[in-house]
């Protein structure tokens, strides 16, 4: 299953995609880690001869940049930030964007200094059908099970964003996070892991019910090796030393199997073995209705 490659356009070939292509202004860069960019998109108002961008929680973006050429091929990059449950209009998007010279429109975006990117031009177009609410909205939903392998956090972020700002959401989920990346090296840096702060403060703050819990692999540092917790901005979130098993995703779904839907996003091999755990018929697998686990590999 996990052997597609190719650009961004030929992976998501099927993949639903808005037909319009929107101006958007780059606002602000902050490179949080040695490999990762944070990026804002301003959107200006919608005019009469232009519509309102709309996005949902977990989709993508093709990304053109400057010079725009005829045959130009986008990037692919998944949204971050989440519309506003409230308001029709959203005023800016925002990226987190790895360094990855041999991929043009992320090495345009990895400029140096970045500075010199700032309300500068880009074209986008929304896509993908990876999304929440789950696209089924037919069956009732208790508990959502967020599952992530790196940057793999991303859609989920957005997700996680989208479910805090709605009270109604907020206060009828039980909102699981099962967050697995590789070692940063010194303990210090753990606290700096993409989004890691972010949604553990969604929780802190009771924006979210639920609880996060933290997979680290491939050990740089023996500093970190008996890790059982890590503080990250006052709260305590659990640590395990390996990957993300079936049986962590079983655990978290607890009794509530049936009334809850899963959300897989990482490296195909990951993301793979996990739905189809998930899905197959005991013994093999738990037998979870297709319909309520939902997933996206990222390459």
């Amino acid at each position: 299953m996990a052997t597609a490659k190719g650009t961004h356009i030929e992976r998501t070939a099927n993949e639903p995609r808005d037909s319009s292509l929107h101006d958007l202004i780059i606002k602000s860069i902050n490179q949080i880690s040695p490999v990762i960019r944070i990026i804002q998109l301003s959107i200006p108002p919608p005019t009469t001869s232009s519509r309102s961008i709309q996005y949902l929680p977990g989709q993508w973006l093709d990304l053109y940049h400057p010079p725009f050429t005829p045959n130009q091929k986008p990037g692919g990059f998944t949204i971050t930030s989440s519309p506003s449950p409230s308001s029709p209009q959203n005023t800016t998007i925002e990226l987190a964007i790895q360094s990855s010279p041999s991929n043009p429109p992320a090495a345009y975006l990895w400029q140096d200094p970045p500075t010199s990117l700032l309300n500068t031009p880009v074209k986008v177009r929304i896509g993908g059908s990876f999304v929440f609410p789950p696209p089924s909205p037919s069956f009732p939903v208790k508990k959502v099970v967020f599952v992530a392998g790196g940057v793999g956090i991303n859609p989920l972020m957005s997700m996680l964003s989208f479910i805090s700002q709605d009270p109604a959401l907020a206060n009828h989920l039980d909102v699981r996070v099962l967050y697995g990346f590789k070692d940063p090296g010194l303990p210090e840096h753990l606290s700096h892991v993409l989004f890691l702060g972010r949604i553990v403060g969604l929780f802190a703050s009771s924006k979210l019910k639920g609880k996060v819990e933290l997979f680290i692999t491939q050990s740089k540092s023996t500093d970190n090796n008996n890790l059982t917790e890590l503080k990250v901005g006052g709260a305590s979130v659990p640590v395990n030393r390996r990957r993300i098993e079936l049986g962590d995703v079983k655990e978290v779904l607890g009794e509530d199997i049936q009334d809850s839907v899963v959300y897989i996003c990482g490296v195909p091999a990951m993301t793979d073995e996990l739905a189809e755990g998930l899905i197959s018929l005991p013994p093999k697998g738990l037998g979870i209705d297709s319909k309520r686990v939902l997933y996206e590999k990222w390459w």
